[in-house]
């Protein structure tokens, strides 16, 4: 699970980095709802399930072999795993850390959105709006609309909505409320807060969701001046003027903030045909997918059985009845004995492949003082061939360069 979240974490980082340097050009060229379409692609990616990762087995560390007491020298293999990185605690803490990061930046915005919805209501009253299907309130808490409420829908406006606005006004701010609704961008919101607190630690992060909620409300205008015609533009960007006020709770959809409004406004004056916002539809919904075949090849590699990382050391090792000969075996440094070799010694390594299957094979091979290297490695190379430990590959580089020595050796005569 850890190791998915990371994953998840890294992958819908990198979308929302695509993201931001997208949603503008698509704005520009295929209008503010394409724009805001693309960040299903990094949230799709951030709620994909877990993906079951094999557990990475690692051969047991074998006993020393018996010494021989007699006989000519024999020579044995012996593969062992590379020393296993101690899991000290930090997977423990960092993932800690995390979760009450997460938990803090959710409790701290809930907070807010709780206080500032219940002083707007302490102080408000309920408007009957004909046509509106939402319940509307007039409070001096608020200086703009806005809309809320998961399961019960609300609309909020400044106490002096009615003076404030024209009644065309009033109707184009509350269209735009209700299109908050009628959307999901309340919904859509509390993913945005959620997925925000998935990523608290990460800045662009936080610089995304103050992108989502311009690209939500350039959204919502351009389905307001659809839904009410071109010639609307020009009193619904008044609107919009009038309603500015001081930041609200992100969980909020408010009718504008001040950080939003130059933008928006530019946008009310671009046409995009019907071709365009097609366009920039199918655009949204292939980043999505491509963000969605992101976490492919990591499952199609972890889904394998045989995919595993590990390390293989190999040793010949000599006994002829003198046990300080013989190289150590204590299950950390394979190598250790071999630094002290009193004869001829041979190493050879291969090494490839990535993250997770990533596998690094160790040859090392010492005779006696005054013994010849090319019987054992004779014999090394008959014994190597047996051994299954390792992937094909390795054990053909490893062999390869036995052989290779062995003609050298004897080219030498």
């Amino acid at each position: 699970m850890i190791v998915w979240a990371a994953h998840s974490a890294i992958a819908t980082s990198i979308l929302i980095l695509v993201v931001l340097a997208l949603r503008r050009p698509v704005a520009e060229t295929f209008g503010a709802r394409a724009a805001y379409a693309l960040w299903l692609a990094p949230a799709a990616r951030a709620i994909l399930p877990p993906i079951s990762l094999p557990a990475i087995r690692l051969p047991s560390i074998p006993l020393p072999v018996a010494a021989s007491t007699a006989g000519p020298a024999n020579y044995s293999i012996v593969t062992a795993p590379a020393p296993a990185v101690s899991m000290l605690p930090w997977i423990e803490i960092a993932t800690l850390v995390w979760l009450i990061g997460a938990a803090a930046y959710l409790t701290l915005h809930w907070y807010r959105h709780q206080r500032f919805l219940a002083d707007a209501l302490q102080v408000g009253r309920h408007l009957d709006v004909p046509g509106v299907p939402y319940d509307v309130v007039a409070s001096r808490g608020v200086e703009g609309p806005l809309a809320t409420g998961l399961i019960h829908p609300l609309i909020l406006v400044p106490e002096d909505f009615e003076q404030r606005f024209t009644p065309a006004q009033q109707r184009l701010a509350l269209l735009h409320e209700q299109s908050h609704h009628r959307r999901g961008d309340i919904w859509a919101s509390l993913a945005a807060m959620l997925l925000t607190s998935f990523l608290w630690f990460n800045p662009f992060a936080h610089m995304a969701l103050r992108a989502f909620r311009r690209d939500m409300e350039a959204a919502c205008d351009a389905r307001v001046i659809a839904d009410s015609g071109p010639a609307t533009a020009s009193p619904y960007a008044e609107t919009i003027l009038r309603s500015v006020g001081r930041p609200v709770p992100r969980s909020l959809c408010a009718l504008t903030a001040v950080d939003e409004l130059k933008g928006r406004l530019m946008m009310l004056n671009k046409a995009h045909g019907a071709g365009r916002k097609f366009i920039g539809m199918g655009l949204a919904a292939g980043l999505t997918l491509a963000g969605l075949a992101f976490a492919a090849p990591a499952a199609a590699d972890d889904s394998q059985d045989d995919s595993k990382q590990v390390v293989h050391r190999v040793e010949i090792r000599e006994y002829k009845g003198n046990k300080d000969a013989a190289i150590k075996l204590d299950g950390q440094d394979l190598g250790e004995g071999a630094a002290n070799c009193p004869g001829e010694k041979f190493e050879a390594a291969s090494g490839g492949g990535t993250e997770p299957r990533k596998e690094d094979v160790r040859f090392i091979l010492c005779t006696k003082k005054g013994e010849s290297l090319l019987p054992a490695l004779e014999k090394a190379v008959s014994e190597f061939e047996k051994r299954d430990e390792m992937s094909a590959e390795r054990k053909a580089d490893i062999l390869a360069k036995l052989r290779a020595k062995i003609a050298e050796l004897r080219a030498k005569g």
